[in-house]
């Protein structure tokens, strides 16, 4: 079984650049600069949002990647050590530089970072464990500073039940996604009857972005099984959303996954056409190499940048120029994290300080 596609870096750098775009766009809003309607219909139309979407896509591709990276070959202690070391290692150089940052251009007291939180002994535990932002969200107190967001705390809970799943489908996939499928139904339709998800939004809850992944385990295994049709159907439920215009009726909960599907499936079938551009793949390679370091810096780098305009009536050539220097302090920082964390950089560092 082939365990790199084309399609899923292109995939992943497209929806790591949708959710900067809506972060980039609603920091606008937030913040004074732009009015919610002047903005709105370049991140959503009646039935879509180009943020949902894309994060669902992550889920799924972080599903995907998984599963085909380790069906013939899984070590549990392996895989735990590697996948946590990776993700937590650049999440606390992040959460350091940035709460230095912080007391730097605060009033330099303890404080100043957190604003004006109650937090408790353990709050700090959280944050060690990576998921500060997501437990923020059902009212827990942690020291989080928005690093990584809701999101890293979500796939970090995901990520831990990663062996069971994989047992789970690998043994008997039909079942698994059948049962998985029973699961986010009845989650959906029971959502704001559970004890503590009232006030998180469905789309930022692990009980229901677990479904994307584990859907996108189940689309690893099958490629070679795609019918030829397969593509048509998802173009037309693709451009039913796109264009159907008004809202319709029911839970948007249960079109964010249809919508990932379609569009996942779109670019699996292009696969063909991704790997006679070489050229242009060796650049999205490198793109999507860091994805990870991008997501981590880019919220913090947007809210900040921002308040130069907080309150203001930009115009476009200024909220133009607000974007780029968004994007390019974002892809430094990310360069220099990612030289930090390689561990040959490393090696080099300390060859030299040895000379």
């Amino acid at each position: 079984m082939k365990k790199r596609y084309n399609f899923m870096n292109i995939l992943r750098v497209l929806s790591m650049i949708s959710i900067v775009f809506y972060h980039m766009l609603i920091t606008l809003y937030i913040y004074g600069i732009r009015q919610h309607e002047s903005i709105s219909f370049l991140f959503e139309n009646a039935n879509m949002h180009i943020a949902k979407i894309g994060v669902g896509l992550f889920f799924m591709l972080s599903g995907a990647g998984l599963m085909l990276a380790t069906k013939d070959n899984f070590n549990i202690k392996d895989f735990y050590v590697k996948r946590f070391t990776k993700i937590l290692i650049p999440f606390y150089i992040v959460y350091v530089c940035y709460f230095i940052f912080l007391l730097g251009i605060g009033d330099m007291s303890i404080k100043a970072p957190f604003g004006d939180k109650v937090l408790k002994p353990y709050s700090f535990v959280f944050t060690l464990l990576g998921m500060d932002a997501y437990l923020e969200n059902f009212g827990i107190p942690t020291c989080s500073l928005g690093i990584g967001e809701w999101f890293l705390g979500c796939l970090i809970l995901i990520y831990i039940l990663f062996p069971i799943m994989r047992f789970c489908i690998l043994k008997n996939r039909l079942i698994t996604l059948t049962t998985s499928i029973i699961y986010f139904v009845f989650i959906c339709i029971f959502y704001f009857y559970v004890p503590g998800f009232i006030e998180v939004p469905p789309y930022m809850n692990m009980a229901l972005k677990i479904f994307d992944f584990i859907l996108g385990m189940n689309l690893a295994l099958t490629i070679s099984d795609r019918k030829k049709y397969t593509p048509f159907i998802a173009g037309a439920i693709f451009l039913f959303f796109l264009l159907y215009p008004t809202r319709m009726a029911g839970t948007e909960d249960f079109q964010i996954p249809i919508q990932c599907l379609s569009v996942y499936l779109i670019f699996e079938s292009l696969e063909g056409v991704f790997s006679k551009a070489p050229k242009v793949m060796k650049v999205v390679d490198i793109l999507a190499s860091y994805s990870y370091e991008y997501f981590l810096i880019h919220h913090a780098v947007i809210l900040y940048l921002s308040k130069q305009g907080l309150n203001s009536a930009f115009s476009n050539a200024q909220v133009l120029l607000l974007f780029v220097e968004e994007i390019l302090l974002t892809t430094v920082l990310s360069i220099l994290l990612k030289y930090i964390i390689n561990l040959k950089n490393l090696k080099n560092i300390k060859k030299e300080a040895i000379q």
